[in-house]
Formats: C-alpha cells, sequence, structure tokens
C-alpha cells in the first residue's frame, strides 16, 4: 500500500496526517457497500470523500475550516473521471446547524458521583490490613469463615468505590477470595451478606 512520504506526491494536499487514497478505499470497501452513505467529519484534505466517490458511496463531509471546499473540489478536479461522474457538486452549508428535534439531549442524564476528600490521617494498604485483623481477626467479613492463615483475605472497599466509595479506613474490610469475587465493585458488605445467607453461603455456626 502506497505512502505520502514526499511534498511533491501529486495527492499531498499539506495535512501532515494525510494517508492514501488506497487506505481509505481497502476501508470504505471492508466497511460498506455501494449506495451506502459516507461521513467524514474531519474533511479538511478530502479524502475520504474522493475514495468514496471512487467507490460507487454517496457521502457528506464536515469541516470547520473555510478552505475545506476548496480542497474538495480541487481533488476532484485533479481526478478528470470523477468530475465527469458529478454533474455539480453537492450543496455547501456554511451556517450553524439549526436544531428541529426539540433540543432535547441526545444521551441520556448520566449522574456523576461526587467525590469527597478522604479524612486523615491516611494509612498504607498495609496497615489497614493489619489494623482490620487486629479488629475482627482472620475471619471474612462476608461470610464469616475463619481461616488459619491471612493471606486467604484481601482488602476492599465496603461502599464501593464506583459508587463513591473512599479509601479510608472507615470505608475497608477483608474478605475472603470468593466473596472478594461476588462482591465485585457493584455490591456494600451488607449486600454481599443479603447473597450469601440466601444462596447458603455463610460459615455455618
Amino acid at each position: 500500500m502506497k505512502k505520502i512520504t514526499s511534498p511533491t506526491d501529486p495527492e499531498k494536499v499539506g495535512w501532515p496526517t494525510q494517508k492514501s487514497i488506497e487506505l481509505y478505499e481497502r476501508i470504505i470497501k471492508a466497511s460498506s457497500n455501494e449506495g451506502d452513505m459516507v461521513l467524514d467529519p474531519f474533511a479538511g484534505c478530502a479524502t475520504t470523500l474522493v475514495a468514496a466517490e471512487r467507490l460507487g458511496r454517496q457521502w457528506a463531509g464536515i469541516d470547520i475550516w473555510d478552505g475545506a471546499f476548496g480542497i474538495v473540489k480541487q481533488r476532484m478536479e485533479d481526478n478528470r473521471q470523477l468530475l465527469r461522474d458529478i454533474p455539480t457538486l453537492p450543496p455547501v452549508e456554511t451556517d450553524p446547524p439549526i436544531r428541529t428535534d426539540g433540543g432535547e439531549a441526545a444521551a441520556p442524564f448520566i449522574q456523576v458521583t461526587e467525590r469527597y476528600r478522604e479524612p486523615g490521617p491516611r494509612m498504607s494498604r498495609q496497615d489497614m490490613y493489619e489494623h482490620l485483623l487486629a479488629q475482627y481477626g482472620q475471619k471474612c467479613q462476608g461470610c464469616d469463615r475463619t481461616f488459619d492463615d491471612s493471606r486467604y483475605l484481601e482488602l476492599d472497599h465496603n461502599t464501593p468505590r464506583s459508587d463513591g466509595g473512599i479509601n479510608h479506613i472507615t470505608n475497608r474490610v477483608l474478605l475472603c477470595s470468593p466473596c472478594n469475587r461476588a462482591k465485585s465493585n457493584t455490591l456494600t458488605l451488607s449486600g454481599l451478606r443479603r447473597l450469601n445467607k440466601r444462596n447458603g453461603w455463610m460459615a455455618k455456626e
């Protein structure tokens, strides 16, 4: 596949990121059929539009640069066969688009969880781990199983970080590996314990 490396290449129009028309044709062939619409929202050097026209696709180009239409016209003129196939170039809109959909958001509102500064003093993971071991022993706080080796316990959050939980010791728990996987990043500790009770996964008394 040809690369554009020389400033004297006949395809070159001045864009440092310009790719060869063969590359764009390969992409368009792989992702569309003849007659389909091809949209290039960054159509400054017109390569996508020329490739689409050569392959029998409809096309539309958008660019904030005032000179973009001139480049499209020039590149169509450089390929005389394309110019013969297009009696007149498509209309050019330069006015800002006007919405006709009532102004509704295109996507549903996404609530962003506000994060607060974590209270001090800061503790390392190891310090939190040792503090929880001293408080609760080598027991999983999700299923109440006691282990003979603390390496079976993993440091996790009570309220998940995805729900705004903080890294402070007050939001930390020790869980065995199965409980940690079941809790994932969706359940709180109380939700995990309800799940374990419902499924019969709690330690037998």
